[in-house]
């Protein structure tokens, strides 16, 4: 009797063992596709680059067969001109403090805004310009000043420039824009 308990035991721990394995290949089995899952779910670059690359196939391909005489290339446009600036202009491009009047001067790209300083300040100015020579010509974009130009004749010394009024309807710009101004290191 004592064979037929230990024959038992053997066929029992081989029923045991087949189903250890069984659940091993199945947890596997499990992870991989979850893996993937995540992988596609959450890289979907490794998707599109290997259709990009399917695509570009396809293109050098159809060029291949295609005639190059049928082939429509794209008309080249003329490159703008390039603004190219004065001295002056340079010279002037950056942002000025005000040695009297406490505003802030800022010119950039033929642009300019003026900040004012305190609790009644009001609105900036903001508009464009020109520059010709050693004169420059201001023009505001909204009110105060909206469509009034404005012109000066500008000197420069490194660190500091001066506006001189020629033609100005404009009082605020004008009062603001006669007092010397400081480079300011942004």
């Amino acid at each position: 009797m004592a064979k037929k308990a230990s024959k038992k035991k053997k066929s029992s721990s081989k029923k045991t063992q087949s189903g250890n394995v069984f659940t091993k290949i199945l947890i596997i089995v499990f992870v991989a596709v979850f893996v993937g899952f995540i992988a596609f779910k959450y890289f979907p670059k490794i998707n599109s680059t290997k259709s990009q690359k399917s695509e570009t196939q396809l293109v050098k391909e159809e060029r291949k067969q295609t005639p190059k005489d049928s082939i429509i290339k794209p008309e080249k446009k003329p490159a703008a001109e390039p603004i190219v600036k004065s001295t002056v202009a340079r010279s002037i491009e950056g942002c000025w403090m005000s040695t009297t009047g406490g505003a802030v001067l800022t010119m950039k790209d033929f642009k300019y805004r003026i900040d004012f300083m305190g609790v009644d300040s009001g609105k900036p100015l903001v508009g464009t310009y020109l520059v010709e020579d050693n004169t420059v010509t201001f023009s505001n974009r909204n009110e105060p000043c909206k469509d009034e130009k404005g012109i000066y004749e500008v000197d420069f010394n490194k660190h500091e420039i001066s506006f001189r009024c020629k033609d100005d309807d404009c009082t605020k710009r004008k009062s603001t824009l006669v007092t010397d101004w400081e480079w300011l290191d942004e």
